[in-house]
This record gives C-alpha cells, sequence and structure tokens, in this order.
C-alpha cells in the first residue's frame, strides 16, 4: 500500500484507516489502490498529480475539494469513510459531476456503545479511580473509601438525544435499558418516528433544561455547527452532563469549558472536539469533570469490518457504472 503506484490505480484511500484483508483484495481485484497518506487537500492534489487512472477518492478526514478535482480529471466518485462528510466540498463535486457517498449506518452501533461507556465512566468516576487503585492508594485508605468515590446512576433519569438518526435511535433503545425517560430533537426527523422508538419529542431547549444526561448526534452543517451555544448552556439543568460523539463545533467549546469550571453542568464526556487532534495543554485536559477519548467512536473491529465492506461496494459500483449504495448526490 504504498504511494508509488497512485498514478495508475483507480482507487486511491486520501489517509490511512482500517480496511480489512477481504475489502482489500476485492479493490485489488478492481484495478488496485494506493494510500496516499496525504496531510491535507493540497498534499493529495499534489500526489494524484493529473492522474486520468484516479476513479474512486476514499477519505476520512482529509478535505476533498476543488484543488483535488482539478487534480483528477478522471475521478467518478468520492466516499467518506464513516458517516461524516462534512470534510467534502459537495457542491464542488456535484458540480463536476463527481458521485458523493458515505458509509452510515456501519459504525452506528460502535458508537452508540460508546456513548454509554463515556457517559458511565464519568458518572461513576472511573476516570479517577483506575489511576487511584493503579497508584496503590486503595491500599492506603483501606475499605472504607472516600466520599470523592460515590458516583451517580443513570436509572430513571432524563436523556435528552439530540438527532434521532442511525446513532441516535440506538442510543434510545440501550438507555431504555437503564430504564430511562428519553426525550428528543432532530431538525431533520419526521414526527412520526418519535412515536415508534418511544420519545417524547421536544424543543431544544426544552430538551437542555429538562435533561440529566443531554448527548448530540447530529451532523455537522452550517445550521448545526455551535447549536449548544453559551445560552443554551446556561439553561441547562444543574449538574447536567454533556457527551457529545458526533462532531466537535456542534458544541460552542469555549461556553462548554465556562460552565464546567464554573459548575454550572456537572460534567461532560467528549469524544471529539473543535480541533483535533485536541492540542496539548487543552484546558479540557485538566477538568476532573470530563473523559475524553480520540474521536474512536467507530473504532471497533466489528465496525472497521462493515466499514470496509462499505467502501468496498461502492468502490465497486462506482467503477462499474452503478450508483453506490449511500449516495449523497
Amino acid at each position: 500500500m504504498s504511494d508509488h503506484r497512485i498514478l495508475n490505480v483507480p482507487v486511491v484511500f486520501a489517509d490511512r484507516f482500517y480496511m480489512s484483508p477481504k475489502a482489500l483484495n476485492e479493490i485489488a481485484h478492481l484495478g488496485g489502490y494506493t494510500v496516499a497518506v496525504a496531510i491535507d487537500s493540497g498534499d493529495l492534489a499534489e500526489k494524484i498529480g493529473g492522474s486520468s487512472f484516479v476513479r474512486v477518492i476514499v477519505s476520512e478526514y482529509v478535505p476533498l475539494n476543488d484543488a483535488v478535482l482539478k487534480r483528477a480529471p478522471a475521478l467518478k466518485g468520492v466516499i467518506a469513510y464513516g458517516a461524516g462528510y462534512d470534510h467534502i466540498d459537495v457542491e464542488a463535486m456535484k458540480s463536476k459531476g463527481v458521485m458523493v457517498c458515505n458509509c452510515r449506518g456501519q459504525n452506528s452501533q460502535a458508537v452508540a456503545e460508546l456513548t454509554f461507556g463515556l457517559v458511565l465512566c464519568l458518572l461513576r468516576k472511573i476516570h479517577q479511580t483506575d489511576p487511584w487503585v493503579r497508584e496503590g492508594e486503595w491500599a492506603k485508605a483501606g475499605r472504607a473509601l472516600p466520599e470523592w468515590t460515590s458516583g451517580r446512576e443513570l436509572w430513571r433519569k432524563t436523556l435528552g438525544v439530540i438527532g434521532m438518526g442511525q446513532i441516535g435511535a440506538r442510543v434510545v433503545r440501550i438507555a431504555k435499558g437503564f430504564d430511562m425517560r428519553v426525550i428528543g430533537y432532530d431538525p431533520f426527523l419526521n414526527p412520526d418516528h418519535y412515536g415508534r422508538l418511544g420519545v417524547e419529542p421536544v424543543a431544544l431547549a426544552e430538551l437542555i433544561s429538562r435533561s440529566d444526561v443531554v448527548t448530540s448526534h447530529l451532523p455537522l452543517t452550517p445550521d448545526t455547527e455551535r447549536l449548544i451555544d453559551s445560552r443554551m448552556l446556561a439553561s441547562a439543568k444543574p449538574g447536567m452532563i454533556l457527551v457529545n460523539t458526533s462532531r466537535g463545533k456542534i458544541v460552542d467549546e469555549e461556553a462548554l469549558i465556562n460552565v464546567l469550571q464554573t459548575g454550572r453542568i456537572g460534567g461532560a464526556a467528549l469524544d471529539v472536539f473543535a480541533v483535533e487532534p485536541l492540542p496539548s495543554g487543552h484546558p479540557l485536559t485538566v477538568m476532573d469533570n470530563v473523559v475524553l477519548s480520540p474521536h474512536m467512536g467507530a473504532m471497533t473491529q466489528e465496525a472497521g469490518d462493515r466499514l470496509s465492506d462499505a467502501v468496498a461496494r461502492q468502490a465497486r459500483d462506482i467503477l462499474e457504472g452503478r450508483l453506490p449504495e449511500y449516495l449523497i448526490c
């Protein structure tokens, strides 16, 4: 998977991500592939270099835009590795007749499970007790645990789900196992969907003010950027926990830091951030009421295999002149 073949293969992986041996073998039989390991769109465009062989580009994070289009004259389609495609200039692709698709649904279970893993870690203070035990502090304290180790339960709490698509719907089903009351907000959703999931539909402001735990599962668009802002956070129920496993820029990060520092909300469990990787010394990294993970929601073996298969299927469809399964435009 070196980049010396980048000019004479039909499929280019813009960045490095997991692909199963089975999926790679299928793509190899379509004419071959290479991994560009590009640092940005300019680097990717330079590596493609005007090749007339490159017809499909797969990207997880590298932006796909006009700069890439200009250097890939034979491009037929681009595939977002995952559900999010905010790194793809959809209008630019559409203007050149290039198909855009993603792999929605393939990582939904993985992200939904991590959502609860993060919130349970925060509520039960696992992120604090684990190093405390490893450092020998439990042995020093004895059987009578210090008061700070006492956490909180999810049972019969109110969960507010922002975004009721495939991930949000799975989060709802898991929440029912904790006997949680679930309220939801989704600006894109057919109202009938709420009833099928057993969720009470509410306005966003009401969801923030009523929920013990709020979790975001919306795509990043101009309308959803900083949707959870200082005004929304100021109206939060005291002690509220905010979970974000969608996109970092949906939350106004500065406003979130402020309400965490002042104790206006109880804590945050975050897998995504406004800038990734999260810079060293960032204020969120020194807060005890925050649990952090490195945008790993989709990182399970099972989700990786499903994503790989979806990429291979859609690459085949594009190369053979069919509409891909998860076509966006």
